[in-house]
Formats: structure tokens, C-alpha cells, sequence
């Protein structure tokens, strides 16, 4: 299978899971987190285990001992007898106390900020490595994804790379000297002077505009391009 196929049938699975199960809108985003997981692994291809879920004390299923995807740590890992299977144990998984506000949840983004601190992995930045995965599934996909499927006002994003910062969207680009103290401080001067927002700065989206395929998100200093029709610059 290779990993456009797996996105449509895993889709098509999680959908009406999500409904069933309470979810609601995040179905692209659980497809994220299982490719960051390892969706082409040993234990996704045998035991359809797509987001590696460890044996808990209430597990009373078949078992698999394998080494972990970095190949640093051997585990017991839960195992299922087909994709449909394997998708019933997220949701699950999922039943653990820890993880009932993720029910509460509209947006892929939004549920991928959230499912690392709640406890599924506490490393600092596995929500950002799955939010990376997000471009290729809606690509697949093929989806006009709604801007307020991506971004909400208020909330804060990361830029995903360095992005001029615009009066308007679609319009001039700013001068550095005319971006915020705040932002200057987030940013280089380009080549003619304009004010750069370097990656990895974080962002509060104060509106949102859509143009043709592009989409353009107002922050404090002004406007940048959320995403068009090849890439997303901002999760």
C-alpha cells in the first residue's frame, strides 16, 4: 500500500469512527499523528497497530514484543487483526480519562497541540512533528480545507518558514523598520529592506482573509500567507 493509498482508506475508516465516537473534525489530523507514529512499520503492516499503543493494565488483547521505531527500547505493543481493528483500538486508547477533552476539539491543529500534553507522548515538539505531516494528507486528500479548519482567531501558530509580512493580504510587503517592536525582534531585513518573520516564530491570528487559494492570516505587525494551493506556512 503505498502512503496516498493509506491515507484515502484510513480516512475513509476514521470518518465515521469520529462521528460514532464523538469527535468531531480531526480525522485528518489522527491521520497525521499515525504517519509521525510510523504508518509503514513492522507493527503497522503485520498488526495494524498505526500509532503505536503499548499494552496497559486493562489490555486484554493479542500482544506483540518489538523494538520501538527509534530501535532504542523493546515494548509490548497491542496488536489488531485489520485496519477497521486498528482503528477501534485508537478510539479505544483514546477512552483513558487523560484524553476526554480531546473530544472537545474542532480542528486537526487543535487536536494535535493537544494529544502530546494530555499524555501520549510527553516529549517537548511532537505535536509541531505531526503538524508537519498535515500538507501531505490534505494534498492526498485533495481538500479545499475551510481556513477555520486550520486556524482560529485568538489562537497562537508557529510560521513553518520565513514569511514576509504584508499591509494587506496580497498587498505591499512592510519594511522592517515598520514591523513591531515585537516582531523585529522575530525577524531579518531582506535584501530590499523589507521585515522578515524568521521560522518558528510564534504567532496570534487576529483575522482571517481568503483569496482565490490563498490564504492570509492578520497577526499584530500585519499580514502573512497561512497557505496557498502547494503548502501550509503556518500550523
Amino acid at each position: 500500500m503505498t502512503k496516498a493509498e493509506y491515507i484515502r482508506k484510513m480516512y475513509s475508516i476514521l470518518v465515521p469512527m469520529c462521528a460514532k465516537n464523538g469527535f468531531h473534525n480531526v480525522a485528518a489530523g489522527m491521520i497525521a499523528q499515525s504517519i509521525q507514529e510510523g504508518w509503514n512499520s513492522e507493527l503497522a503492516r503485520k498488526y495494524y497497530n498505526y500509532w503505536g499503543m503499548k499494552v496497559g493494565d486493562n489490555y486484554k488483547g493479542k500482544t506483540v514484543v518489538m523494538d520501538n521505531k527509534q530501535k532504542t527500547d523493546r515494548a509490548t505493543y497491542r496488536v489488531y487483526t485489520s485496519m477497521e481493528n486498528g482503528c477501534e483500538g485508537y478510539f479505544a486508547f483514546l477512552k483513558y480519562s487523560r484524553y476526554k477533552s480531546l473530544k472537545n476539539c474542532t480542528t486537526d491543529i487543535e487536536y494535535l497541540n493537544k494529544i502530546g500534553p494530555c499524555g501520549w507522548n510527553s516529549n517537548v515538539g511532537y505535536g509541531d512533528r505531526c503538524k508537519k505531516h498535515l500538507p501531505d494528507v490534505y494534498a492526498v486528500l485533495n481538500q479545499s480545507v475551510p481556513a477555520l479548519q486550520l486556524w482560529q482567531i485568538g489562537k497562537t501558530y508557529t510560521t513553518q518558514q520565513d514569511l514576509n509580512v504584508r499591509w494587506e493580504p496580497n498587498g505591499d510587503k512592510k519594511l522592517f523598520s515598520e514591523l513591531s517592536a515585537n516582531a523585529k525582534e522575530h525577524a531579518f531585513i531582506g535584501t530590499s529592506g523589507e521585515g522578515i518573520l524568521k521560522r518558528g516564530t510564534r504567532v496570534t491570528v487576529k483575522d482571517i482573509q481568503t483569496i482565490g487559494q490563498t490564504v492570509w492570516l492578520k497577526i499584530p505587525s500585519g499580514w502573512i500567507c497561512g497557505k496557498n494551493s502547494r503548502n501550509i506556512y503556518v500550523l
